[in-house]
Formats: structure tokens, sequence, C-alpha cells
């Protein structure tokens, strides 16, 4: 699965008005990694429910509307002394799957996980093949609506939200132009067993790319193990409702 910093370089490189120097391809083999170090910090009250394994699938918007990719990425949320800690899993989606985000994004089109396609991905989970994306260092942050800071409540894309993911990702020098990564799932509702939501991602690159390379667009998370609430019949007519009017 190609990293989300990866993705951002090469749909700007894409989109750039000026000509770019073409470069020379090389083939490297870059010794492995250790596990990049991951932190969680929670602010606020977030919900109880998140704990679990989780698919999660970004669609970076254009402004003609066209879907520029689908940037799909897997959390696992545990809970440690009553804390919630997000561990991102950076490994690879079944071949068969990974085709079919490959070939939506090429077509401009958004790729939606069906739920055999969540099924896949959930009893694969211990037999993902790992991914590297060069990255020497995750924070994680869980912000809930009581735990916004100025930022988070003036900014358009989380000042409605109920709560917020935050990423940082620091990358090995290996990884130029790459230097670090910030994603924000900012969630606005409830939806189906997961959560719906604005998605801005950021690449910091070194020169001659831009810096910093910010796309957006909208985000859903698919449960992919633990249990979801049972919810009352009002709360699920209240949730089939607001979704009439979403695409």
């Amino acid at each position: 699965m190609r990293s989300m910093a990866q993705l951002l370089l090469v749909l700007a490189v894409s989109q750039a008005s000026l000509p770019v120097r073409a470069q020379e391809t090389t083939t490297t083999t870059l010794e492995a990694l250790p596990p990049a170090e991951q932190h969680t910090t929670v602010r606020g009250t977030p919900p109880q429910d998140i704990v679990g394994r989780w698919l999660v699938v970004g669609w970076v918007e254009l402004p003609n509307g066209k879907v520029a990719a689908t940037a799909p990425g897997l959390w696992e949320i545990t809970r440690e002394e009553g804390q919630p800690v997000l561990t991102v899993r950076f490994a690879q989606l079944p071949p068969a799957l990974q085709k079919s985000v490959n070939d939506a994004s090429s077509a401009g089109q958004r790729w939606e996980p069906s739920p055999a396609d969540v099924a896949q991905v959930a009893a694969a989970w211990d037999t993902l093949a790992p991914s590297d994306p060069r990255l020497v260092k995750v924070e994680n942050e869980i912000v809930a609506r009581d735990g916004f800071d100025e930022a988070f409540k003036s900014d358009s894309k989380s000042k409605d939200a109920v709560w917020v993911v935050r990423q940082v990702e620091r990358f090995h020098p290996s990884a130029s132009p790459s230097i670090q990564q910030i994603n924000v799932y900012s969630v606005l509702e409830p939806r189906g067993a997961g959560f719906y939501g604005n998605y801005v991602a950021a690449t910091i690159a070194a020169a001659p790319l831009p810096i910093p390379i910010t796309l957006s667009g909208h985000f859903q998370t698919y449960r992919l193990s633990g249990e979801a609430p049972k919810r009352g019949l009002l709360a699920r007519l209240l949730d089939f409702f607001s979704g009439c009017g979403h695409r």
C-alpha cells in the first residue's frame, strides 16, 4: 500500500503547472527499518466505542469534484489505563483489494469497500504483508470536542467535528524528499458501524517540491473488530435520515 506521503507527492507533481524535471530511475535496496515508535495523546473525553480494529478510507477530492485518489489505512485502538491508544498498522491490503483501489484512483472514482471487502480485511489482519513507509516516529492524538483548542474550533474542517484524530508522522532520511506527514481526520457523525468526516493530509517535502503539499476530502472508518454499541430505534432512524443528503 503506497504511503500517503508518496501519494501526495505524485499528485502534486501531476497537477503542477510548471514542467517537472524527469528523474532518473534507479533500483535501490533499502535496509529495513525497525517499527516506527508510536505514541498516543488523548485530550477531552473521546467516545467509548472506538476500541477495535479499523479500516480507514480517505478520499482525496479535487476542486472539480473528482476523486484524485483513495488512501486506505489500518488502525488498532486499544484501551490502556482507561485511555484509548491508537496504533497505525503499516501493512498492505489483500492484492485484489489493492488493485481495486488503484483502478478506482486511476479512473478518478471513489473506492468504497463492500461488506465482503471489509470482512476480507478483518479475516486477513494477522497475515497482511507488512509495508515500510520509512517512518521513525508517529504521534497520534485523539481529541474530543471538550478538548478542542482554538485551532480546532476555528478551522473549517474541524470546527463542527465531535472528535478528531491528528497524526504527525516523521520520516527517516531515506524517505527523502518526504520529511513529515500530517493527517487530520475530523469526525462529523457516526455512519454505519463506523464514522464519517473531513480528511486533510499534508506532506512537508524537501525542495524543489512545494512545501507543504496539502490535499483534502472526506473519510469513512469501517469496523473490523470490536463490538459496536447497540443503538435504539430512534437513533438508527436518525442515522438513516442524516445519510440521505450525503453522496
